[in-house]
Parts: structure tokens; sequence; C-alpha cells
């Protein structure tokens, strides 16, 4: 048996009638870094919360380790999803009623009862991006570099197997940006986390191990687009 963490055979998107993409065929191994790149509105996204099973497939398989989950219940997906998947979110998405120790444990909360471990490793984590003691604080007195990074940190609170990073510089300036990737490489290493960039930056797509482009439907490996 591969000991890939995720894998599609086939998988296929339409969308009143049309193909989103059709015949895709990839895998992540554990601690690889991938990108798909592609211009906006190729279907990167989609693509991404359709191997998440935040979509359904309209045609294909969907392996989390090795376990074909195409069809499986909401329920058992809602409680793998999370030990699978991490988010990081180009607009950060934290939410602004809680502080930064709560945004942080959220994920957590969602499928299980926050324990005192918990809180000690979201205090590990923001110490790892230089943001220790501001647990208390409420996230919208955060600059946004700060957000950035509470938002990076959140995604690993559940030791996901991969992070999926979607255009998580798309509003940053060149240096910003540039930090910003170090910071989710340097945290997916230090953890043995897999690395999804979902981006329509080539410089950035070229810095993973595997590149992918998607585009006219089909997604096929950057260095057979060139």
């Amino acid at each position: 048996m591969s000991n890939c963490i995720v894998e599609v055979q086939n998988l296929r998107k339409d969308f009143n009638g049309t193909s989103i993409f059709r015949g895709v065929n990839f895998r992540i191994m554990p601690r690889e870094t991938v990108s798909i790149c592609g211009n906006s509105g190729s279907g990167k996204t989609t693509l991404v919360n359709v191997l998440s099973l935040l979509e359904p497939p309209t045609q294909g398989n969907i392996f989390w380790q090795n376990e074909n989950v195409t069809n499986a219940n909401s329920g058992k997906i809602s409680q793998l999803r999370p030990k699978i998947f991490g988010y990081i979110f180009q607009q950060c998405n934290l939410i602004p009623e809680l502080n930064v120790l709560e945004n942080l444990l959220f994920p957590t909360r969602i499928i299980s009862i926050i324990k005192k471990s918990d809180i000690e490793f979201a205090k590990k984590l923001l110490g790892q991006v230089n943001l220790c003691g501001i647990e208390q604080r409420n996230v919208s007195t955060l600059s946004g570099g700060e957000r950035q990074r509470v938002a990076a940190v959140r995604a690993m609170i559940n030791h996901p197997k991969i992070i999926i990073a979607d255009e998580p510089t798309g509003n940053l300036d060149v240096k910003s940006a540039d930090a910003t990737m170090d910071m989710i490489m340097n945290l997916c290493d230090a953890h043995g986390s897999s690395l999804l960039l979902i981006t329509h930056n080539q410089r950035f797509a070229e810095r993973m191990q595997t590149s992918y482009v998607l585009g006219n439907a089909s997604l096929k490996k950057l260095s057979d687009h060139l």
C-alpha cells in the first residue's frame, strides 16, 4: 500500500454542464510540498474543495491515507477532515468576536473538548512565529501581518497531515509575501506537515517539490506545461 496522504484518481467536477476539471490524477506524500498554479477562475479552489470533500466530485475517487472516502457519510468526513487538512486563507478568516487563543483553539473545539495540552500547544505555536503573550488580545487589535501569522498557526492546531494554503500571499507586497511563504514552509517542516500551495504566483509555485498547472480543465506538471 502507498503511504500517500491524499490521492485522487480520474477526478472530474462539472458545473452547469461544463467541466471545471477532468481526468485529474495526483497524490501528496508525507512532508511533500506541492503547488497548484493557475489563472484566476481556472478552478484551483474548486479542486481543493473537492479533494477535501467540501464539495462532491462529479466523477472519480478520493483516498485519504489509503481509504476511499469518496462516498463516506458526512459525519465521518467531518471527523476525519480536521485531522488530514489545515487551512490558510488569503483573508485569514479569523473570528473577530474571539481573542487570539480562542481563534487558535476553534478548530479543535469543533471536534473535541479542549484540553490543557491543546492550550499549551497553541501557546507553543505562537512562540514559533514570535507572537508570545498575545493570547488574550482581540484579533481586531492585531496588525495585518500578525493576523496572517495567527491564521497560519491556527491551521496547525489539530496536527494536520496537510496544510492547504489558498493564495496566502495574494494581498501582500513582495517583501511581506516572501516572509509569509518562508513562515508557512518553516511551520510545515517543523511539524512534519505536507504543504499544498494554491497560487497564481509561479515563483512561489516553483519553490515546491512538485508543481502543477491547472488550465483548460486539466492538471499538468509545471515542467510539462512550460
